[in-house]
């Protein structure tokens, strides 16, 4: 260590430290005559997109606050700085703008504020996602036949449009809106969502019945679609922080195909039941947290237990 150092230079471990600072700025000063390394410093929405999801979701099983706000923030700025009017651009810098944006761009921002919004109960997320689909629905989506072409309507002229639902290093933004689309559904419970799903899973059938690995997040969505899914609905008197018991328990059990609505009784309640139907009605017995875990729009018995929640949320039928 530097004390074996210190003692083999024969100085104090003091003089050393102050030796060895001076020589990293000699150093430096040195090595900025030289050209800097390139580096890659573009923001992609998509990518953006893909990363809000995971910090939202890592927030929810690690119960870290500081991944939620890492989530909060590259929203706000993707909000702020690549939208323009209601379209994404491909890739937002400060003060400017490149190009309009493509399916992924907003397949992948409409996941992670899906999950933006479960895990912080903040409707404008929400909200947010419904604009974006229906940009979607107006420049990507085929109306004749379902699913979603790569580029915008007015994108420049190609000899095809083609509709991307191969997986590579990224996942394909047909499979992620399909998953979004059925999400979408279990929140609104309105039947247009999944009207459109099921148009997009028609196209890739082949795909999926003779080459399925190739379209594996697609299989994610089928396999959303065909299971009896869970709406897994909390509501709090007071605080949000009161909803801790129920969600780690929910956090420790595998349940990917469910919604998460968290939300707190009064002015809360009442926006999100304007966005999710199926909060209307509920309400925190005896002043205290409760839990209702539904499938199919029939809720099991709130509870105010956290380990009666535990045993709902695994139970399957």
């Amino acid at each position: 260590g530097d004390l074996d150092l210190a003692r083999k230079l024969g100085i104090s471990l003091d003089d050393l430290r102050i030796t060895v600072n001076e020589a990293r700025e000699m150093l430096y000063e040195a090595r900025r005559q030289r050209p800097a390394p390139l580096r890659d410093e573009k923001i992609l929405t998509a990518w953006n997109g893909l990363m809000i999801s995971a910090f939202a979701r890592a927030s929810h099983v690690l119960s870290t606050g500081d991944y939620a706000a890492r989530a909060r923030r590259a929203a706000t700025f993707l909000i702020e700085q690549a939208k323009v009017d209601d379209r994404l651009v491909r890739s937002p810098t400060v003060g400017a703008v490149n190009g309009f944006g493509y399916l992924d761009d907003y397949a992948f921002m409409v996941s992670g504020l899906l999950d933006l919004f479960e895990i912080t109960g903040e409707t404008r997320w929400f909200r947010e996602a419904l604009l974006l689909d229906m940009v979607l629905e107006r420049d990507f989506e085929d109306q004749v036949e379902g699913g979603f072409f790569r580029a915008p309507i007015d994108a420049d002229l190609l000899l095809t449009r083609e509709k991307p639902h191969y997986d590579s290093a990224e996942p394909s933004g047909n499979a992620v809106h399909l998953l979004n689309l059925i999400r979408l559904h279990d929140f609104t419970a309105d039947d247009r969502y999944r009207q459109r799903a099921e148009s997009a899973f028609a196209v890739f059938q082949p795909t999926l019945t003779h080459l399925p690995t190739a379209a594996s997040e697609m299989l994610l969505a089928l396999d959303y679609t065909l299971d009896t899914r869970k709406a897994v609905i909390i509501v709090v008197p007071t605080s949000r922080s009161e909803a801790e018991p129920f969600l780690t328990r929910l956090s420790s059990t595998f349940l990917p195909n469910r919604i998460l609505v968290v939300a707190v009784e009064g002015s809360d309640l009442e926006e999100q039941a304007s966005l999710v139907p199926i909060l209307v009605g509920k309400y925190a017995m005896q002043g205290m947290a409760t839990a209702y875990v539904c499938e199919n729009r029939v809720c099991d018995l709130p509870t105010t237990d956290p380990e009666m929640f535990f045993y709902q949320i695994q139970e399957n039928r």
